[in-house]
């Protein structure tokens, strides 16, 4: 597989074309993007016969800011009507074995009119790579997607476990609970679920621990915490939702959130606030590089024009504030689901 293909939200295509180019760049891979505008992906060209798998192997998927999928392909595969699946199957043939097959588009509203030719072809493409000895189980960990572009083109290609999204389009979809008090809950139950494993959660996230909820009016944030037993300082000049408060989790201060220090530390910082990302960027390296918390997710609000060099400047900036005071830490980032303009930050303490 020579070739990158990314899925991401639609309208983040130069955003997630630029991210590409500098970490192939990095890696020692030099090659171009194809990008078209609102297609909920984009493609990077290599030269190199094999460059699209050795790059996506290096990868760390929760770093890869606007990446909500990322495949290595070869070039389009033209389908005749009639033979789609005899088509994808040939190009199959020529894949490393998998132990699953996913059909895929983009998550935009022409690619959804595709969705009746995708179920029409599921299962005929299943029992098509099973019987030719494609799939295995012994493949584990490999899977190949059929990314549908229109009824007479798809991209065919493969994804490693150590490097992708294990949620179909890379979307990892939430139900709004019904005593949420606003829609910015998903968005912490997202950033939970993608950057705390499983088997950390017991460690990261138990009951009786203690956070932060920066700009925390209605309590959408604060919600989530306080559904795991966390105790919650919540620092807003507006209103919290009295179910919380009736919990007695819920500390409630009328304060500036850029001018809050915690009485202790922490376990969890959080901020929401709609500021600069800049200005957020450097009140969280200062709540780290002092000591007042040891873990903390936020949202950086991003700019409508060269988003991902804005992005890159604060996680510079933070990563220059925590060397200076001579913290360890670990980062992850994150354009997710239920983000819009604005992308997901974890970071931890070591």
């Amino acid at each position: 597989m020579k070739n990158v293909l990314v899925y991401c939200r639609q309208g983040f295509e130069k955003d997630c074309a630029a991210e590409l180019s500098e970490v192939a760049s990095n890696k020692g891979f030099y090659g171009y993007a194809k990008v078209v505008p609102d297609a909920g992906y984009v493609v990077y060209n290599f030269d190199q016969a094999d460059a699209g798998e050795a790059l996506i192997q290096q990868l760390n998927f929760n770093r890869l800011i606007f990446a909500r999928q990322i495949v290595a392909v070869n070039d389009v595969i033209e389908l005749e009507q009639g033979g789609r699946v005899e088509s994808l199957l040939e190009a199959a043939r020529e894949l490393p074995l998998a132990e699953e097959i996913w059909i895929e588009t983009a998550d935009t509203n022409e690619a959804k009119a595709l969705s009746n030719l995708i179920k029409k072809l599921e299962k005929p493409l299943r029992e098509g790579w099973k019987k030719s000895g494609v799939l295995r189980n012994k493949a584990v960990g490999v899977r190949h997607h059929v990314f549908m572009l229109d009824g007479e083109a798809a991209y065919l290609g493969v994804s490693y476990a150590a490097c992708r999204s294990e949620f179909p389009m890379g979307i990892r979809r939430l139900r709004f609970p019904a005593a949420g008090p606003s829609r910015s809950t998903l968005k912490l139950e997202e950033a939970f679920l993608q950057f705390v494993p499983e088997q950390a959660r017991e460690a990261d996230l138990t009951e009786g621990m203690t956070a932060v909820d920066l700009g925390a009016a209605p309590g959408g944030w604060t919600y989530q915490f306080v559904k795991k037993g966390i105790h919650v300082i919540a620092i807003d000049n507006g209103p919290m939702q009295k179910e919380l408060m009736s919990t007695g989790l819920v500390q409630h201060e009328k304060a500036d959130g850029f001018k809050f220090e915690p009485p202790y530390t922490v376990d969890w910082l959080v901020c929401d606030m709609v500021e600069r990302p800049m200005k957020v960027a450097e009140l969280m390296a200062k709540w780290l590089a002092s000591g007042w918390t040891r873990r903390a997710i936020f949202n950086l609000k991003l700019p409508m024009k060269k988003r991902y060099q804005e992005v890159s400047l604060c996680l510079q900036a933070i990563d220059d504030l925590l060397r200076k005071a001579g913290v360890s830490y670990h980062y992850q980032v994150k354009h997710l689901y239920h983000d819009r303009e604005e992308v997901t930050v974890c970071i931890m303490v070591r």
